[in-house]
Formats: C-alpha cells, sequence, structure tokens
C-alpha cells in the first residue's frame, strides 16, 4: 500500500538500531541458517484469531498475539538477528543439510513436516487449537500445538524458544512453573510454555530443550497466549485431544461446501483454506494478510502492513464465501461489514481494523531490519488517509450478492446503503488515489468510476427488488453519466484501450474486471482490445502487473499481482474463450507454492513469492477464476 509517512513507531526511540550490531552473532541453533529463508518456504497455521508462519525446516518465524494485528511474539520474518523464533526439529547439522517433505492434512491447516535424519526421519506436526464456538473464540486462548514422532530409528530432537516483545524491542523474563513449563509476559498477556523435553534458559530470551526419542516415541511442545488464563493445552494427552478437535473442526468446516470433482478442485479446496485462516473469528472480519512488512521489491520501500480488513476486498471475499456455500463466514464478514462502516458512516474509510476501528496510523519500525534487509517496515497503514471511491462499490455490490444468496438487511442497515449511494452520486467526479493507492496528485481512475457504477446498479436492484425504499431516479441518472464517461473519456483511441485513468495513457489491469462489474460486455469490441493491449503491455507469460512500470513513482520495480493474473482469467470465461481461461488458471496455479498458497505478487524469472502472504485477494481471485470457469463448463 502506497502512502509513506516519515513516523517511528513510539517504542522505537528507545535503543533499537534499524540494522543489528553485525559483531553480535545469531542465535545459536541457527547458525546454520544465517539469513532468510523464501517467501514460499513458509506453510500457514491458525485459528481464526491468529496465524503463524512455519518455516519448512522446523521453525516458526511469525506468530502475533493475542490477535492478527497484534505484537508478533515471534518476528524472525523482519529480523534475522534479533526477531525470534521457535524451532522444534532434529538437531540442526550444517555439514549435513536436509530437505524435508511437508503437506498439510485432508481437511484443514494441520501441518506435517517429514525430516530425515541418520537414523531414519523425524515428523512434527503443527496446528492452532481452533475454538468450538464464537464464544470460546473471544476469551480462548491461542495455542500452537506441536508433535513430534522419531520414525524407524531413535533421534535427537532440538527446541528453541525465543519470544520478543514490543516489535523485537525486548527479551521477555521467563518464570519457571514446573518440570519443562514455563511463562512469560506479552503486551499485558501471560504466555504458557509446556513441553515433554526440559528447557532450560540459555542466553538472553532463550530458552533451548534437547532430548533423544526412540523409534514410535512422541515428544510435544505447546505455546499458548493466554486470555484469562483459558484453553491452555499442556500435556500429551491433552495435545492429542486437541489435535482430534482441531480435525473434527475443519472437517466440518469443508464439508459445508461441495467441491466436487470438476476443474481445479484441489486449488479451490487450498485457496477457501487460506481464505478462511483470514477470517477473525470474534468480529466477523477477514484480514487482507496474517503479515506486516513482507517487500513487493527486495530491499525496496514498498513494506506494507497488511493485518487489517480492505473495503476493496469486500466484494471478492464475501462472493468467495458465498460461492462456496460458507454462508456462516458470509453471514459474519457482512454483520461485521456494516458494524465497522456504521463508524464513518455515511462515508466509508479505506480499511478497518479487525475491532472495527478505521484509525489506523502509520509508524516505520526503528526495531527490525526487514525482510533481506527491506526497510523500512511500516506498522499501521498509510492508505487509511486515502480516498478509495471503488470502496463504495465493493460495499453495495457485497451486499446485493449478499442479499442475493438469502441475507436479510437488518433495520436501518438498507438506509445506510442508500446514505452511501448518495455519496457516490456526490463524489464520483472527484479524482481519488484508486484501488491501487497511488500516491498523489489523485487521478480519476477508470477502475473506480466502474465500481461507482456497480454501486448505483447494485443500490438500484436492491431498491426493484423491494430491500430498499428510495427514489431511484437520480442513482439511473447519474448510473448513466458514469457509463457514458468511461465508454468515451476513458477509452484512449491512440493506444487503442481502456487507460488506467481518464485522459491518461497508462495501462490498468483493474479494468479487466469492468464485464464482471457489469458496465460493459466482455465481447464489446472496445473490451477485447483492451485485454489485448494489457495482455502486450503489462503481460509476462499468463502473469500481468497491476499497471505501466513506475507509473506510482515510486522506487524498484514490484512483481506481478497475483490477482490480476486470476482477473484475467475471469475476463476470458466471460468473453466465453474457455480454452484461453482454463490455460491462464492453469499457468497461474503453478506460480502457488508447494502447498497451494500465494502471497500478492510473483517474480516470474524467478518464481519467488513477494509481498505479504498469504494474501486473501490472490486467492478471493482465484476462487473467482475457478468458480466462474466451472460454472461455465458446466452450463
Amino acid at each position: 500500500m502506497h502512502s509513506m509517512t516519515d513516523l517511528t513507531h513510539p517504542s522505537a526511540n528507545r535503543s533499537a538500531k534499524t540494522t543489528p550490531d553485525p559483531d553480535s552473532p545469531p542465535l545459536r541453533f541457527l547458525e546454520g541458517r544465517r539469513g532468510y529463508l523464501p517467501i514460499g518456504d513458509y506453510a500457514v497455521i491458525g485459528d481464526t484469531r491468529t496465524a503463524a508462519l512455519v518455516a519448512r525446516d522446523g521453525a516458526i518465524d511469525w506468530l502475533c498475539g493475542p490477535d492478527f494485528d497484534g505484537d508478533p511474539v515471534f518476528g524472525r520474518l523482519l529480523d534475522q538477528f534479533r526477531g525470534g523464533t521457535f524451532y522444534l526439529g532434529p538437531v540442526p547439522d550444517a555439514d549435513r543439510p536436509t530437505t524435508p517433505e511437508r503437506a498439510y492434512e485432508n481437511y484443514g491447516p494441520i501441518l506435517t513436516t517429514t525430516h530425515p535424519t541418520e537414523g531414519g526421519q523425524l515428523k512434527v506436526t503443527d496446528f492452532m487449537n481452533l475454538p468450538d464456538s464464537l464464544e470460546e473464540a473471544a476469551s480462548f486462548g491461542r495455542s500452537v500445538v506441536r508433535l513430534i514422532e522419531a520414525q524407524e530409528g531413535a533421534a535427537e530432537v532440538e527446541i528453541c524458544i525465543a519470544p520478543r516483545c514490543d516489535y523485537a524491542l525486548n527479551t521477555p523474563d521467563f518464570i519457571r512453573r514446573g518440570p519443562g513449563s514455563w511463562q512469560f509476559t506479552q503486551d499485558g498477556d501471560i504466555v504458557l510454555i509446556d513441553s515433554s523435553i526440559e528447557l532450560e534458559i540459555e542466553g538472553s530470551g532463550r530458552l533451548n530443550g534437547r532430548g533423544t526419542l526412540a523409534a514410535g516415541e512422541e515428544g510435544y511442545v505447546t505455546l499458548t497466549i493466554t486470555q484469562g488464563g483459558h484453553g491452555h493445552v499442556g500435556g500429551m494427552d491433552a495435545a492429542h485431544k486437541a489435535l482430534a478437535a482441531t480435525r473434527e473442526a475443519w472437517r466440518k468446516r469443508q464439508s459445508k461446501t461441495d467441491f466436487g470433482d470438476g476443474p481445479f478442485s484441489g486449488a479451490l479446496k487450498r485457496s477457501l483454506m487460506a481464505l478462511q485462516l483470514l477470517v477473525h473469528a470474534p468480529t466477523g472480519a477477514v484480514i487482507a494478510a496474517p503479515t506486516m512488512g513482507l517487500p513487493e521489491v527486495i530491499g525496496g520501500i514498498r513494506n506494507y502492513d497488511y493485518r487489517y480488513c480492505w473495503l476493496r476486498d469486500a466484494y471478492f471475499v464475501l462472493h468467495a464465501f458465498l460461492d462456496q456455500g460458507l454462508t456462516g463466514e458470509a453471514d459474519a464478514f457482512f454483520r461485521w461489514l456494516m458494524a465497522a462502516t456504521r463508524e464513518t458512516a455515511p462515508e466509508l474509510g479505506t480499511l478497518y481494523k479487525v475491532q472495527g476501528d478505521s484509525d489506523v496510523s502509520l509508524h516505520q519500525l526503528q526495531t527490525v531490519e526487514g525482510y533481506r534487509r527491506s526497510a523500512p517496515v511500516q506498522l499501521g497503514n498509510g492508505a487509511a488517509t486515502q480516498l478509495q471511491l471503488d470502496a463504495y462499490g465493493s460495499m453495495i455490490m457485497a451486499a446485493r450478492a449478499y442479499v442475493d444468496a438469502g441475507g436479510e438487511l437488518h433495520p436501518g442497515e438498507g438506509i445506510r446503503l442508500a446514505n452511501f449511494a448518495d455519496v457516490v452520486v456526490s463524489q464520483w467526479t472527484r479524482p481519488d488515489n484508486g484501488i491501487w493507492e497511488m500516491p498523489d496528485p489523485r487521478r480519476h481512475h477508470t477502475y473506480s468510476k466502474a465500481m461507482c457504477w456497480g454501486a448505483l446498479n447494485a443500490v438500484i436492484a436492491l431498491v426493484e427488488r423491494g430491500v430498499i425504499d428510495a427514489d431511484t431516479k437520480l442513482w439511473k441518472a447519474e448510473r448513466a453519466a458514469i457509463e457514458a464517461l468511461i465508454r468515451d473519456a476513458a477509452w484512449n483511441e491512440q493506444i487503442g484501450a481502456f487507460t488506467g485513468a481518464i485522459g491518461e495513457d497508462w495501462l490498468d489491469a483493474s479494468v479487466l474486471l469492468m464485464p464482471r462489474i457489469g458496465v460493459i460486455a466482455a465481447d464489446d469490441p472496445k473490451m477485447a482490445a483492451t485485454y489485448t493491449a494489457i495482455r502486450e503491455r503489462l503481460g509476462s507469460g499468463v502473469h500481468l502487473r497491476r499497471y505501466d512500470l513506475r507509473e506510482d513513482g515510486l522506487p524498484g520495480v514490484e512483481g506481478h499481482f497475483n490477482a490480476c493474473g486470476f482477473w484475467a482469467a475471469d475476463y476470458l470465461v466471460r468473453a466465453g474463450r474457455l480454452d484461453d481461461a482454463k490455460t491462464q488458471i492453469e499457468g497461474m496455479l503453478k506460480a502457488t507454492t508447494d502447498l497451494g498458497l500465494m502471497s500478492e505478487e510473483h517474480d516470474p524469472e524467478t518464481g519467488a513469492q513477494l509481498g505479504n502472504f498469504p494474501q486473501g485477494l490472490s486467492h478471493a481471485g482465484m476462487i473467482a477464476a475457478i468458480t466462474a470457469y466451472r460454472s461455465a463448463v458446466k452450463g
């Protein structure tokens, strides 16, 4: 997200340097792993309150608590020296590197990683304990459960738990609770640790343990961010019960959908799981990504905080839930959208915290060096102060989709939606920062105009259904005016395409969504020509950049935007080019990780994932494209 503000996190002024002392060694157990792993080497586990990123080698390098936007307990993802980590696996041996194998279980984010050892192999099972109900979600502890088993022979196991506080500024003070059991305080919460292998303090802010498991023997280690002391998983029996309960909970969630044996069913299932992991169960919000600071340009300044809910994503995310039968998630998300936007009504903010607050201040962290020294790392997001008119379309179109799927508006919500539409009438002629959050000066973005058309079209449909009681005469007139402007002023005859902004000559992949919005048909000659021009100027194989290089004025060349590649497939389906759509989807799926996950962007040359991970808009785009294709093939 593009806004930059020269601020500093308040605690960051106290002592920490942006880069660590080069003479200070890394944590002992990471001596063979100095540096940063590729973003795609991480898996995600979660409990619909927060999420952890688990590296292929067995280290948890990211976990915030108690919620997605909390202080990182482990943040090595953003600083190899002082970020903090939680390792469980074989004793590292730099002279004998191994390649672990990993996979999710069938029903959900229960991760198994198999490490080859000299005498056999070690199997690690990682998951977060899923609460049974919304009531539990609010007060239940956030528990990471890690089981380890020696298979085919004895194996030596190492545990290292090195949490950090205040965005890596401080180390915690450990208190022993008993054999293998410790606690510390993190941002006011008590964090409990329980291990079958004895742990001892080693160095500053680090617990270490080492033991040998006989063939077939199991061990465990759990870490719980408690909420009033509830929900801690302690002991082997409790860990196995938590595993069984979590398996059943995810099985029930997946059973609500019918993936069948249609095209791309496996990718659809995995992508929906990723989107479910971004749900904040206590409120119903859906965040953009569980991480912050992962760069869109390695070594550059585009290192944004995505642990919030963007209204521009709402239409895509809600549609994904509704299309796949997840009515519970859809209902909770829509209820959250209506509650959160009450604060700013009749105008809409750009993004909101999971608790519904739109005051998201921006700071630049001085306490971490950034992933692969991509700095500054931003805490908060400067886009919160921008004008994004497309948010009105996303909000009202989401409401229409919700009602079309059988949802009902609560008293007063129809009036509020009508008020949002009135704001569109008064503001659609203004320039804005657009879906891509371009720095000022503002422009008349074509996609923003199209989404304003979509907002008015959706509210008119709600009136015609009898859901909202309002006079539509002015809305219809303004809808027609927007459509005429797009068809005439957004079209550039010299380029032969609809451009990214009125009167300009750069291209924007988001205009491929105009047929989906409904403002123009996919087979309209101008739309077909626009697709061809975007493919030629923004494309690299199946991948698309968001817009022309350097159009945002920021330094560095970012990667190709994953959602845009799926929007291209969505366009091809609507244009009736099903073979091309299938090829486009197949190509995009090759850019997922081995676990089927996607970040915000992709580097076609290196295959690297770029930006925050996993990214909700990427997975919502994947679900939309696959759903549209499957529906068209089915007829």
